[in-house]
This record gives structure tokens, C-alpha cells and sequence, in this order.
């Protein structure tokens, strides 16, 4: 497939979180399948890293903290049909948890967010406290540990793991968003639709070699490649409006304890329509 085509917005620099749920936009890159200078790969990208200037697909438990500066364009994003990459670690099962510390392990603000709105309502446990540096006091005594990424494609060693994208499905109906499109709000509509058409280009040519992408992936990380290709055959590359709920509801049940704002940023169209919060 050819490289994504450039418009007359290449100053605008792409931020790509680089992780295991988008590796089929990120591994073409770094394997030299297509050949653009305006995406940039950077693992664990927060709120923090765009700056207004810039546009970005980052995992959408960050957004509500750009939302004065950036809309959301659902023409692009990456959404998790009832299984993914976002786990919770028990020593038993997790109906014999009762109250536990939750030790947060090296995951994203939308893993953590998900892990707090399934916690209590879902598997009946109570947060007793927070905390994500292994070292911390109380780390070695958590009974919940949470995990994405590569590692939460890898069984325990002893235990039990529940995959968090299900458990929201089976909770609310509805799919996990893990990541959107954020664009600077002063961002014209053809730069927005050019930045789109070449995002979808990047999608199509790692769809198209995805057998690729995962067999690059557990040979780098030893992993079961039936176990991803479950995980990345079910993704959806955008969003339609149940997702949107969806992403409302997890801000709504999973922001509690946390300083993280609630209020999404403007969804924008391609050409500029704004079809609601």
C-alpha cells in the first residue's frame, strides 16, 4: 500500500500511543511499511505530552484533560469488542476478595479508570487504597493487581485474571473505547479531514498485515499469537455513538477518588459537524 498521503497540514505533529492495542498503527511504522514523518510513536503518551498545537490518538482516559483545548474526531479511534488488553490479577477468585489495595502496574489512566468503575459493582470489591509504584508500602500486600499491555496478554504465574474490557461489556452493553483522536480545536476542516484520511491509510495497511503485526509482536514478546489475534480481530477503528456513551459512563462510574475531570472535549466530524457530547 502506498504511504499516507500528505496535505498541506504537515506541521501538525501526530502523537501515536505506542502499545500493544495499537500496534496495528504503530508497528507498520516502526517496520518501515509505509513512509510518513508526521506521525510520532511514543509509548505511555499522557494529557500532558500534546501540546495545543498537536494532534494525537491517546488512550481516552486522558482526554477530559484537553478539553479545553482539543475536540475529539470519531472517525478515528480504537475500540475493544468485549475482549482486550486490560487486566485484574487475584490470588483467588475475585467473588473471595472482599476489600483489597490496588496496585496499579505500570497501566494507563483509561485501565485505571475501568478498573474503578468495574470494581466494586462488577466483582464486589473495595478499594482500600491506591498505589503504583511496586516499592510502595502496601504493594506486596495487594490482592488486586492491574495490568495491560503485553502483560496482561501473559497468564499468571498462580492466581486468577479477568479480562476488564468483558466485564464492562457484560456490565454496561457496551464496547471499552481505549483510545481517540484529539485535534486542536482551532484546526481547519481540511486539515482534520486530510489528518483522517491518512490515519485510515495507516489502519488499512496494518489490518491488511496483521498476521504480520502479530507474529512481530510474540516474537518480541513471547506471546500466544491465537490469544492476539483474538484481541486485534475484534477491534473497531472508530467511533459510532453507542461508544460514546460508553466513554461518558466510564468517566461517570470510573473518575471516583481520582482529580480527573469529567467533561469530554466537542466531538467534531471530518467536515466540521459537531454531533453532540
Amino acid at each position: 500500500m502506498s504511504a499516507p498521503a500528505r496535505g498541506n497540514n504537515d506541521h501538525m505533529q501526530v502523537f501515536l500511543d505506542d502499545t500493544l492495542i495499537t500496534a496495528l498503527l504503530t508497528l507498520p511504522i516502526r517496520e518501515g511499511w509505509v513512509d510518513t514523518e508526521r506521525f510520532s510513536r511514543q509509548p505511555g503518551i499522557r494529557a500532558s505530552d500534546v501540546a495545543p498545537e498537536n494532534a494525537a490518538l491517546l488512550p481516552a482516559g486522558e482526554m477530559s484533560a484537553l478539553a479545553g483545548s482539543h475536540a475529539i474526531v470519531p472517525e478515528v479511534a480504537v475500540v475493544c469488542d468485549g475482549v482486550g488488553a486490560i487486566a485484574m490479577r487475584t490470588p483467588v477468585r475475585p467473588d473471595g476478595v472482599e476489600a483489597s489495595i490496588i496496585h496499579l502496574y505500570d497501566v494507563s489512566r483509561t485501565a485505571e479508570l475501568l478498573l474503578r468503575a468495574t470494581l466494586r459493582p462488577f466483582f464486589g470489591i473495595t478499594a482500600s487504597e491506591f498505589v503504583a509504584d511496586a516499592s510502595a508500602e502496601g504493594a506486596a500486600e495487594a490482592q488486586v493487581v492491574l495490568v495491560e499491555g503485553i502483560e496482561a496478554m501473559r497468564n499468571p504465574e498462580a492466581g486468577f485474571q479477568e479480562d476488564l474490557c468483558r466485564a464492562w461489556f457484560i456490565l454496561t452493553g457496551l464496547r471499552l473505547v481505549s483510545h481517540v483522536l484529539i485535534v486542536p480545536i482551532a484546526s481547519s476542516d481540511d486539515d482534520v479531514a486530510t489528518l483522517v484520511r491518512d490515519l485510515r491509510q495507516l489502519i488499512d495497511t496494518g489490518v491488511e498485515r496483521r498476521r504480520d503485526v502479530r507474529m512481530a509482536l510474540a516474537a518480541d514478546n513471547d506471546l500466544d499469537r491465537d490469544r492476539l489475534a483474538e484481541v486485534t480481530n475484534r477491534l473497531r477503528w472508530s467511533l459510532e455513538r453507542p461508544d460514546v456513551d460508553s466513554l461518558q459512563m466510564l468517566f461517570a462510574r470510573g473518575t471516583w477518588g481520582t482529580t480527573v475531570p469529567r467533561t469530554m472535549p466537542t466531538l467534531r466530524a471530518a467536515g466540521g459537524d459537531t454531533p453532540g457530547r
